[in-house]
């Protein structure tokens, strides 16, 4: 069963992920300042993170020091094989024309897109 992260908890992984390792005091303090939360609210979101086996804990001293388990690639591919399953029954091709159709791609991300086009279809 895949592992479920809220939108809370991308937060939180997203600091670890540029600052690991670091304490909750580091965590919060690193985290941004729309998520107005409270010391007590980070805490938990590592707890949950530690219990998902995204996250691990260590003692140090008087604090606990964290840091990621999972790459932040890891984590993402699973997400988007979660979301390509919920939304779209698993078919990438509707996801992938969906996305093209809706995003503004600057020329550089259109090349690039192509490119992976072309690879793909010269691949047996």
């Amino acid at each position: 069963m895949p592992i479920r992260i809220s939108p809370a908890e991308w937060e939180v992984l997203n600091v670890l992920w540029d600052k690991a390792p670091a304490t909750a005091l580091d965590v919060f303090a690193a985290l941004p300042d729309h998520t107005s939360w409270h010391q007590k609210t980070v805490n938990t979101f590592l707890t949950r993170l530690v219990d998902k086996g995204v996250l691990r804990v260590r003692r140090e001293g008087k604090s606990n020091v964290y840091a990621p388990l999972r790459t932040r690639e890891q984590c993402v591919r699973a997400e988007s094989q979660s979301f390509l399953k919920r939304v779209f029954g698993g078919a990438s091709g509707p996801m992938l024309l969906h996305f093209v159709e809706q995003a503004n791609l600057s020329p550089e991300e259109i090349r690039e897109l192509e490119r992976l086009l072309k690879q793909k279809k010269a691949k047996p």
